[in-house]
């Protein structure tokens, strides 16, 4: 098993997404079951799920969270981008 790290976000970030290359990535204090997350810069998180059984909620998640925030009476977080396995 990967040992999901900063240093494997910046790869991956950096492979996939390179206009945040530049960015600092420092992972998030309190980490969830599902998914290990990290900020990248000030304004973005990445999640990576912590194992393939949890992959499949990511779909479900960049479809649903758009619709759901279009609909909640506060600022919800939306997708800016979904990136691949490597």
């Amino acid at each position: 098993m990967v040992e999901i790290d900063a240093a494997l976000v910046r790869t991956l970030v950096a492979a996939q997404f390179p206009q945040w290359a530049h960015l600092p990535v420092t992972a998030v204090t309190r980490q969830g079951w599902d998914n290990r997350t990290f900020r990248i810069g000030d304004d973005l998180l990445v999640r990576l799920p912590s194992a393939e059984g949890y992959a499949s909620a990511i779909a479900k998640e960049d479809h649903c969270l758009p619709i759901l925030a279009r609909h909640l009476p506060l600022p919800a977080p939306e997708p800016v981008a979904t990136g691949a396995p490597r």
